[in-house]
């Protein structure tokens, strides 16, 4: 389906009795005017503005309205593997992704060798610009190929390379101006000057992938780093002896960190941990899903191997974790439910924060007058019973009531 942008111009909607949740505030059951794609007002202003329309009014008593979710790392879902997906098959993985809450996210890709890598940049990039998906992918995510071999994660190693400006040009260019953020290893030779062409070239430089100690992670913020891939996975831990990157991230205000909320990646003590020493401006949750994502158990493949997915965990062979079989929903209700987080605050983890990284907070993130209609709506046990994109209803569970 070629260029399947979303047309919300003619649906307007009143949405009332919700508790409303945005940028880590609650706002009460506040109405919430849609239309044109956009909120257009809010509480008394809205009911007023709403008189003498035509507009679809619901009542929402008992469910809870945020932004729709904004996911900065994820390779795929529902059978497709982004490295490898037809234009179908990219709108076959945002439906799902609409399904769950996400209304804007950006595509991640994973180190190939590096003729296909750029091919994938070219095609990935055309896609999000003829607006396949209905626009929910909005930039890319490049996870290497500038990265540790001592520290692969499930990452094809035979295809990192070392730090080249002429290498990350490229790249840059075969991503059309869309990568908007990259995952390097800053303890690299040449790193540096990768890290200071990002900044130049409105790229987030991410840590991640990284065999560097504390000290040369300090290093590294010094140098510009103010993002971790993954905190805890793929990088030195922490250790009373030797302190590690980990350490250096979470002691440091400046950095804002990804966290895969799913419980085996990071479990819930040290979920806490993190919300402790970081302020919650700068915690920002990922679902690094796969493409087994919502499958089955069974024998899948990622990034060139084999790959098992059992009980919601996917894994090579050796154990490795390889992704995730996450969703963002899912890493919400393990925030609120096993760690402990409050929901005001679990939200703004994945809506507000990695929107505000990534330069987009404007648009994304928040409910307020002028703000980009995309929305979700979670019912008491924290799952998606609709989803709004630019104003357009495309998902809802069962029966949303008038």
């Amino acid at each position: 389906m070629a260029g399947s942008k979303s047309a919300p111009e003619k649906e307007t909607w009143l949405l009332r009795g919700a508790r409303v949740l945005s940028g880590g505030e609650d706002l009460g059951r506040t109405g919430v005017l849609v239309s044109g794609g956009r909120i257009v007002a809010m509480g008394t202003e809205a009911t007023k503005k709403a008189r003498g329309t035509r507009c679809e009014r619901l009542k929402l008593d008992g469910y809870t309205l945020a932004p729709g979710f904004v996911d900065l790392h994820t390779h795929g879902a529902a059978g497709v593997d982004f490295v490898e997906a037809s234009a179908e098959e990219f709108e076959t993985a945002m439906a799902h992704y609409l399904a769950h809450g996400v209304t804007s996210l950006l595509v991640s890709i994973y180190p190939t060798s590096w003729a296909k890598s750029l091919k994938v940049l070219d095609r990935i990039s055309s896609y999000i610009r003829q607006g396949y998906g209905r626009g929910v992918a909005f930039g890319i995510h490049l996870e290497g190929p500038f990265v540790s071999p001592a520290r692969p994660g499930a990452l094809p190693k035979s295809c990192f390379r070392s730090p080249s400006l002429k290498d990350l040009r490229k790249l840059l260019a075969a991503g059309d101006g869309l990568v908007r953020t990259m995952t390097l290893a800053p303890e690299l030779k040449g790193a540096g000057g990768l890290i200071r062409f990002c900044q130049k070239n409105k790229v987030v430089p991410a840590f991640g992938h990284s065999n560097a100690d504390y000290g040369e992670t300090c290093g590294a913020i010094t140098g510009g780093i103010r993002y971790a891939t993954h905190l805890f996975n793929a990088m030195n831990g922490i250790h009373h002896r030797s302190p590690g990157a980990v350490t250096a991230l979470l002691e440091d205000p400046r950095v804002a960190v990804e966290v895969i909320s799913d419980g085996h990646h990071v479990q819930p003590p040290a979920l806490r941990l993190i919300n402790r020493l970081k302020s919650e401006d700068r915690v920002i949750l990922v679902s690094d899903s796969t493409h087994p994502c919502g499958l089955k158990n069974g024998r899948y493949r990622f990034a060139g191997a084999e790959v098992y997915l059992r009980d919601g965990v996917v894994r090579q062979k050796n154990g490795t974790l390889a992704g995730s079989a996450l969703t963002l929903e899912r890493a919400l209700a393990v925030q609120v439910k096993e760690v402990g987080t409050p929901l005001e605050k679990a939200i703004r983890y994945c809506t507000k924060n990695p929107a505000s990284a990534v330069g987009a907070s404007r648009r994304l993130g928040s409910i307020a007058p002028g703000r980009s209609a995309d929305l979700v709506l979670l019912d008491p046990k924290f799952r998606v019973k609709a989803t709004w994109l630019k104003g357009e209803l495309t998902h809802v569970r069962g029966r949303l009531s008038v």
